[in-house]
């Protein structure tokens, strides 16, 4: 199976949008301050075929 998605990460925050928004998930955020590893996928067989990074600016 392939899917889409978009993924936004805050400090508080990361929300998930699944093929243009067909299915979503948000869940609270705690960054460990020991984790130096960064973002990881997690499930079976999952390969990112694509992937962009992009950073914005704060609204506040």
């Amino acid at each position: 199976m392939e899917l889409s998605a978009d993924i936004y990460i805050d400090r508080t925050s990361i929300e998930v949008f699944i093929d243009g928004g067909l299915y979503s998930y948000s869940m609270e955020r705690r960054p460990d301050p020991n984790n130096t590893e960064g973002f990881h996928f997690w499930g079976n067989r999952i390969e990112v075929k694509d992937l962009e990074v992009f950073s914005v600016d704060s609204i506040w």
